[in-house]
């Protein structure tokens, strides 16, 4: 696989020019067994996989962006073997899975990136910020007045804390850095993407969220709003079988139970189908 997508670097070239849709190109190579076809719809996406090398291309990572280029062509050689034309999913979500999912697991196998739960990061990146606006001013801030701020207890900061000593190497934003040993420099931030979404990502996730919505309307709204309370969808934080109950005055059992059965719902459902896909792994 790792070949194929050497070869098929080797030999790309920019198009601007698109003449078949992916449906058309998937249903020739599909079909026909046309190499030509999956190349030239590996072509018309590659700006799927340069906007995740972009985003992973500046982490604490020795991959270079052209390493996580060629980690995003063997995704997409992946999910295109894998995607099946029967079904009524869009092919840029489906793929975007698989170039992301190759990408993170390359880094992950190599050792160089550690992920972190979503609610973690986002812990460290608000203490990360109170430190840096107070250095800013030439404060001093205490940890109570820190972990109060981003409310949190004392051992939930310190736990917080254990992750960014261990998993993160802080090195300043505003460190210059010289450019090919020449008169020429940059700050350390000049080269971090921008937390802006892309177009490509706004569709994926909008993609995304319509499917799901899809699936969960199968449901009694009980059973919706409880998976989607449990999960956290709608960008929300997933809450315990606690914290339902006490929403519903019901026990924690019973919530348990209502989920578990929501859910077997939707694994016995047609419906089932329009997630499938991205939940399977390679």
């Amino acid at each position: 696989m790792k070949s194929l997508a050497i070869d098929f670097l080797e030999n790309f070239e920019i198009r601007t020019n698109i003449k078949f849709s992916n449906r058309e190109l998937l249903t020739s190579y599909k079909v026909n067994k046309d190499i030509n076809a999956r190349n030239e719809l590996i072509t018309n996406n590659m700006g799927l996989i340069y906007t995740a090398a972009k985003k992973r291309a500046n982490l604490n990572s020795s991959f270079t962006f052209e390493d996580l280029v060629q980690e995003g062509v063997i995704g997409m050689i992946k999910g295109i073997e894998k995607f099946d034309l029967n079904k009524n999913t869009s092919f840029s979500t489906y793929i975007y899975y698989w170039i992301t999912h190759q990408m993170d697991r390359a880094i992950m196998n190599n050792g160089r990136l550690i992920r972190l739960p979503a609610h973690i990061c986002e812990k460290v990146n608000q203490i990360n910020q109170i430190e840096n606006e107070n250095q800013s001013l030439n404060k001093e801030i205490s940890p109570k007045c820190i972990h109060q701020e981003v409310k949190m207890n004392e051992k939930q900061y310190n736990d917080i804390n254990y992750y960014r000593k261990t998993y993160y190497s802080f090195v300043s934003l505003n460190t210059t850095m010289n450019l090919d040993n020449e008169d020429s420099y940059a700050e350390l931030q000049d080269f971090i993407p921008s937390d802006e979404p892309s177009i490509e990502e706004i569709t994926v996730e909008e993609d995304l969220k319509e499917n799901l919505n899809k699936v969960l309307n199968t449901l009694s709204p009980r059973e919706k709003e409880i998976l989607e309370l449990r999960f956290g969808f709608n960008d929300n934080e997933p809450k315990t079988l606690e914290e339902i109950g006490e929403k519903y005055h019901l026990t924690r059992e019973r919530i348990r139970q209502i989920e578990s059965k929501a859910i077997n719902k939707i694994k016995c459902s047609s419906n089932k189908n329009i997630l499938q896909e991205y939940l399977s792994c390679p």
